[in-house]
């Protein structure tokens, strides 16, 4: 196992990390720390999980903060940046990143909602904030995004992996926005965006992490170009399953025909790619023995 994990390492160019890679890290770090403290501090307090103000915020924001930004993190260190493009950009990204993560958090302490919340001019002026710091999120995502189509420092189905996932953390910002029009996270009568919103979010970290196991495993390039496109067509086979159901105002748990149909298209897809991925690996770490050979009868 420790042979195929200096493998990944290797493939994945995850070190020697550059001092604006060093300082992402170290922020992604503190709001990783942050989302589980704030789970210890869940279980001692208690409270509903869901609402506007509950300890799930800090929590979920905090994990999912820190996982995206350790995350492009690795990946900014593949593109091949300058040492002031990449401060600037894993900068600004960084600071946003627990700044914003840390109003959601003070309101949470405060006992207040974080987002929506404009009942005094204090809790205004931070979901304005708030808003701002997402504002530099986006922005910074973005030129990633655009960056990413340049040469990388990796293999060519490592590279598209992350240029998709990149594109689906637009769409996933995309209905961040969507929710911030809507002025909540529900579409229509019970359409949760939440759900397309997280999915699209976190195929920055399944897509390359399937492409880093296919460079260890026994494929030619293409053929791991082939099975990167195809889990890409059924991770978006699973987001779009989210969307139709979110888009058509209906609740999570009430799953439309056309819902599971993408669902299960979805996860199947996924499911094949991931088996084909893993029996390569196991050939790469335990190659099947030949045949022996019996000595023939003596003359």
């Amino acid at each position: 196992m420790s042979a195929v994990t200096n493998e990944i390492l290797r493939a994945g160019r995850f070190t020697p990390a550059a001092s604006y890679q060093k300082f992402a890290y170290a922020c992604a770090a503190l709001l990783l720390v942050s989302g589980v403290l704030h789970g210890f501090v869940y279980l001692i307090d208690g409270g509903a999980w869901e609402g506007p103000v509950s300890w799930r915020k800090p929590i979920v924001f905090g994990l999912s903060f820190g996982i995206t930004l350790m995350t492009i993190s690795w990946i900014a260190g593949l593109m091949r940046m300058r040492t002031v493009t990449g401060w600037i950009t894993l900068g600004v990204l960084s600071v946003a990143s627990l700044v914003e993560v840390f109003l959601i958090t003070m309101q949470r302490w405060r006992g207040v909602a974080s987002h929506f919340n404009e009942s005094t001019p204090f809790d205004a002026a931070v979901f304005n904030l708030m808003g701002t710091m997402v504002a530099f999120v986006a922005v910074t995502t973005i030129f990633l995004t655009v960056r990413s189509f340049w040469p990388m420092d990796a293999p060519p189905s490592l590279a598209w992996a992350i240029r998709l996932g990149l594109a689906l953390l637009l769409v996933s910002q995309n209905v961040g926005v969507q929710m911030i029009a809507e002025g909540a996270s529900t579409f229509g009568a019970a359409g949760a965006l939440k759900v397309p919103h997280a999915l699209t979010l976190h195929a920055l970290q399944v897509l390359p992490a399937l492409a880093l196991l296919l460079v260890i495993a026994e494929f030619t390039e293409s053929q791991r170009l082939e099975i990167v496109a195809i889990a890409g067509v059924g991770y978006g086979l699973l987001v779009g399953s989210t969307m139709a159901q979110a888009y058509a105002g209906l609740a999570p748990l009430e799953p439309s025909n056309l819902a599971v149909s993408l669902a299960v298209s979805g996860l199947v897809v996924l499911a094949v790619c991931v088996g084909i991925t893993v029996r390569g690996v196991a050939h790469h770490v335990h190659p099947p023995t030949p045949p022996r050979h019996l000595p023939g009868p003596v003359a």
